[in-house]
């Protein structure tokens, strides 16, 4: 490389074939290096070119490098690829394009990477040493505080400490990110504000001439489509037109027929042009000819950090802009700006008034137009190109280029079914310790058994979630340098699965509860019993720790009913008796029903035990009082719950109660085997009147008592079964396990 020549590479998450102001920013990145003939970037593409209206603004560009991953000359670079799929899907996913970046790093050594997408910034901090490299830039990250998972903090903090620098829209978003980081002094933040065309006329007057709005981006429900044509459509000024451009419709929040109804009112709006897709220069030329812009949005995104490129591009060209008031647009355009918009009614207004008031149409035209001239491409390149050249000097932690990721265990999940494993996935996936990848079977003894050998290949250590035909396989084709773990669940007592596991190659074999291994152990005798341990389910009770909705004291919630071991009868036995001492209780049942289930619903002795329960519960004044619902999400559902029922035959840990009690919920439990091992013995019962009595007593106890019992029930699950104590003795396991191969 010439020492003085700046390579880096850029690669957005983004489809350049959608018009849109993602997309948009793409080509402004390039074109504002593609300004210094000091700079020579590399873009990668997202998806193949299919129409060229914004890849032709950046071609032009001698010193820019296009790279199409399903070109000819691509495939002749000969790149040893992890996953190829891509040539079929003509989509790179965040994990095939942080794969495709490094081996082209190990070819062509880039000072530096500038790179778009939540997703995107996960894969590479968590995975590749290239991150320390990498310009972080992140418009997808939660922008409110009361927002931000656990997750998404642990990754913005990973994405952060292990990035060159975490580049941000607005001066707004590096203060919310210093808070939300802790971050005191300016540390790796760079302002990398939003990028126009250069536009230099010999004059510019801030004044109508063509009596034309204009409109260029997409088309959302939270960007004021169609409701921005429907006021136009109000005005009835024949004078004024409304250029209207772009083709892109995102249904969000999801709208019945969305694309149908803005197009319809597009076509039907007297003096509405819609010019749907065109290229940057000739939406430009657009903007020029016309002479009052549109950037009025939903009241939800006021509080958004971020400005509208949109709006730089109108005000390059001398237009005016109606825009909402906000804390960001008062701040750059002054809480005086004469054209802010926050209702139908302001909307109109402001139209009418910058087609007859000259002064507020001169004042709105300079005030947009001075913010916009800073942000042109040969202006931010002047402030950008020191901060950029400073890559040059690579950071000594990335020199050896044998250190391409970071040395990490990899953990393999596989199983038909991982919902109980999902909380596990994440913890391990985003631990700086772990990579993590899946193998989902299709069924208990059903899976691509190519994709798995990869998998085995790349496997550090595989966890067998379920002892059903994934375990037996794995057993049978681990290596000596692999752990395998085994974490067997109810299901597999029934299934002729477990003595076909190789034992003698399973490192170690969980149960969730102590009750269960009991039982596991007097159907399968040949069971290892140096190799079992005792790891708890896990249970989220931040999330679960929500405020209980009032008047909950006669609410009792029943969690899934299939098969008929769960017992609703006697959950309903329990409820008529209640009911009759005081007709304000009510059992809510959250699940499917169980003729949902194809194989329960076919058993006839199933079928008949639920049809009897319905016919009881139908045939008993009560009727309404029991309530059905599907299901969802629980945690909401919990604050309405004061008791959460167990009622079944048999149960290995019953996730449902752990999660009740978590969220302030008194749990009511049946002396099914294990459960006095697993909850507090004064919330079990063994006939239907101590089960009746048990919520009986608690709701005549006072207020306060009931809040303090129910806290220490809280903590009961916390201390026990909370999902970070968990994946701790989780993540000890592994590492012991590893160390002990050694």
């Amino acid at each position: 490389m010439t020492a003085n020549i700046l390579k880096p590479f850029i690669y957005a998450d983004i489809d350049l074939n959608i018009i849109d102001g993602s997309a948009i920013w793409v080509t402004s990145i390039l074109e504002t290096m593609a300004q210094d003939h000091e700079i020579e970037p590399t873009i990668l593409l997202k998806r193949p070119v299919i129409r060229d209206l914004l890849v032709k603004s950046f071609q032009k560009y001698p010193n820019v490098t296009i790279l199409n991953p399903w070109s000819k000359e691509f495939k002749e670079l000969g790149l040893n690829l992890e996953d190829d799929s891509f040539l079929k899907t003509k989509r790179l996913t965040p994990e095939q394009a942080t794969n495709i970046m490094d081996e082209l790093d190990q070819m062509n050594r880039y000072h530096m990477f500038l790179v778009r997408g939540y997703q995107l910034a996960k894969e590479i901090a968590y995975n590749y040493v290239f991150s320390k490299r990498t310009w972080f830039y992140l418009t997808d990250f939660p922008q409110k505080k009361e927002k931000v998972t656990e997750e998404d903090y642990r990754n913005i903090t990973t994405i952060y400490e292990n990035g060159a620098r975490l580049a941000l829209q607005t001066p707004v978003l590096i203060e919310y990110f210093k808070d939300l980081l802790n971050v005191k002094d300016e540390g790796k933040f760079i302002y990398l504000p939003p990028m126009v065309p250069n536009y230099e006329p010999e004059t510019r007057q801030f004044t109508n001439k063509h009596n034309q709005i204009i409109y260029a981006g997409k088309f959302a429900p939270f960007w004021k489509a169609p409701e921005m044509f429907e006021a136009f459509g109000k005005v009835k000024d024949p004078n004024i037109k409304f250029v209207v451009i772009g083709d892109k419709f995102h249904n969000y929040p999801p709208t019945e027929n969305y694309s149908d109804r803005v197009s319809q009112v597009l076509e039907s709006t007297k003096n509405i042009i819609w010019k749907k897709g065109l290229s940057r220069a000739e939406v430009q030329e657009y903007i020029q000819n016309s002479d009052l812009g549109v950037s009025w949005r939903h009241e939800v995104l006021d509080e958004s950090k971020e400005l509208s490129t949109k709006v730089l591009e109108y005000g390059l060209y001398g237009k005016p802009v109606i825009i909402n008031r906000n804390p960001l647009h008062e701040e750059l355009f002054g809480a005086d700006y004469p054209l802010f918009a926050n209702s139908e009614e302001e909307f109109i207004e402001k139209i009418r008034v910058a087609f007859s008031d000259e002064e507020k149409y001169l004042l709105a035209a300079q005030r947009v137009f001075s913010v916009s001239e800073k942000h042109m491409f040969a202006n931010i390149i002047k402030y950008l190109k020191p901060m950029l050249m400073e890559m040059i000097e690579i950071s000594p932690e990335t020199e050896n280029m044998t250190e391409r990721r970071y040395n990490k265990i990899k953990v393999l999940f596989a199983g038909h079914d991982l919902k109980f494993a999902k909380m596990l996935i994440n913890h391990f996936g985003t631990s700086m310790d772990f990579q993590v990848k899946e193998d989902v079977w299709k069924g208990h003894n059903t899976h691509d058994e190519k994709q798995s050998k990869k998998l085995l290949e790349w496997a550090d250590v595989i966890i067998a979630e379920w002892g059903l035909g994934n375990a037996v396989w794995y057993s049978k084709h681990k290596k000596k340098h692999q752990v395998l773990i085994v974490r067997m669940h109810l299901q597999e007592k029934n299934t002729a699965h477990p003595p076909k596991i190789t034992w003698s190659n399973v490192d170690q074999l969980i149960f969730i509860a102590p009750g269960l291994r009991k039982e596991m152990e007097e159907v399968f005798d040949f069971l290892p019993q140096e190799k079992i341990r005792i790891i708890y389910n896990l249970v989220d009770t931040k999330a679960l720790n929500k405020p209980k909705l009032e008047d909950n004291q006669f609410n009792i919630g029943l969690m899934g009913i299939s098969p008929a071991r769960k017992r609703l009868d006697i959950a309903v036995d329990i409820f008529e008796k209640l009911w009759k001492m005081d007709n304000r209780y009510t059992l809510y049942v959250k699940g499917h029903l169980p003729n949902k289930y194809a194989w329960l619903w076919n058993r006839e002795d199933e079928r008949q035990y639920y049809e009897q329960v319905f016919r009881k519960i139908n045939s008993r004044p009560y009727r309404d009082s029991v309530i059905f619902e599907g299901w969802g999400e629980v945690s909401e559902w919990y604050r309405k719950i004061r008791f959460v029922l167990s009622p079944s035959d048999f149960e290995s840990f019953h996730l449902a109660v752990a999660e009740g009690m978590a969220s302030g919920c008194f749990p009511v439990i049946r002396d099914w085997h294990g459960a006095s091992e697993l909850y507090p013995n004064e919330y079990i019962f063994h006939e239907v009147d101590e089960a009746v009595n048990i919520i009986h007593q608690t709701n005549n106890k006072p207020h306060y008592e009931v809040e303090e019992v129910s806290e220490s029930l809280r903590t009961f699950i916390q201390n026990r079964y909370d999902k970070n104590l968990i994946c701790s003795q989780w993540e000890e396991m592994v590492i012991e396990l590893r160390s002990n191969l050694k």
